[in-house]
């Protein structure tokens, strides 16, 4: 009875330590988030402005040699319109998608049709990808952090960080342990526009940070798809605001 005892207040003292462990280790986490979020230009800038339009130029590598393209995102809250334009063999193509709650639209040219089911949730698992990449949503219970150690970015030390939620994907923050500021993200996503249901590793590198506004963005990414470039954004305009109209996401 007295081994029984021990072996109990033992395995007891073994669970109260595991337990400040993970105590001691998600502070250290969301310290690392924190950091960020100062670095990013603080949570009262990065909260102003729930709604954002970017646009930029860059070059667009998965048909193999660099094609040129500009862009224009507009988003909001479960909103959600990208629109690109470019050259390819002499042809000019226009395509946009658009999220808007629960439904969407998709554009190429002329040619307006209603996003597919499967496309529609492809893209909101994408934007909430993005949400976790702005930081904000991080500091809620549901959203579950765990180390993925030091890792080396081009040059840079970065710690990095897994970000969790029930019903969606994991996304891996990586942030520069000396300035703060993430440099890289992944997540598995779903080639909707060529394998189907196969899922990719998507990463993105982000670089030359910018004040607009109040926040720090990055101006140029670099998005890489199963390793190989995808492609590169510069990004020549970004307008911060607290609202956009809704007509922005309407179907033509």
């Amino acid at each position: 009875m007295k081994q029984l005892v021990l072996a109990s207040c033992a395995l007891g003292a073994l669970l109260v330590l595991a337990d400040c462990g993970r105590s001691g280790e998600d502070k250290d986490l969301r310290a690392i988030i924190d950091n960020a979020v100062k670095a990013h230009g603080g949570k009262a800038n990065l909260a102003k402005y729930p709604a954002k339009i970017m646009k930029g130029d860059g070059k667009y590598h998965g048909l193999g040699e660099a094609v040129d393209f500009s862009l224009e995102i507009s988003s909001q809250n479960n909103q959600w319109r990208f629109g690109m334009d470019m050259k390819i063999m002499g042809f000019d193509l226009k395509l946009i998608s658009v999220v808007n709650g629960d439904k969407g639209w998709e554009q190429v040219n002329d040619d307006v049709k209603d996003m597919p089911a499967d496309h529609l949730a492809e893209h909101k698992e994408q934007m909430h990808a993005s949400a976790v990449i702005s930081l904000l949503p991080l500091e809620k219970k549901d959203y579950k952090l765990s180390p993925l150690g030091d890792v080396k970015v081009g040059d840079q030390l970065a710690a990095g960080v897994r970000v969790s939620k029930e019903g969606r994907r994991d996304v891996n923050l990586f942030f520069d342990k000396a300035k703060g500021h993430l440099v890289k993200s992944e997540y598995m996503i779903k080639d909707i526009k060529g394998s189907g249901e196969q899922e990719i590793s998507q990463t993105i590198f982000y670089f030359d940070y910018k004040e607009f506004q109040g926040p720090r963005l990055p101006s140029r990414m670099v998005i890489e798809r199963d390793a190989k470039k995808f492609v590169d954004i510069h990004l020549t305009d970004i307008q911060l605001l607290e609202r956009l109209d809704d007509s922005t996401f309407d179907r033509p």
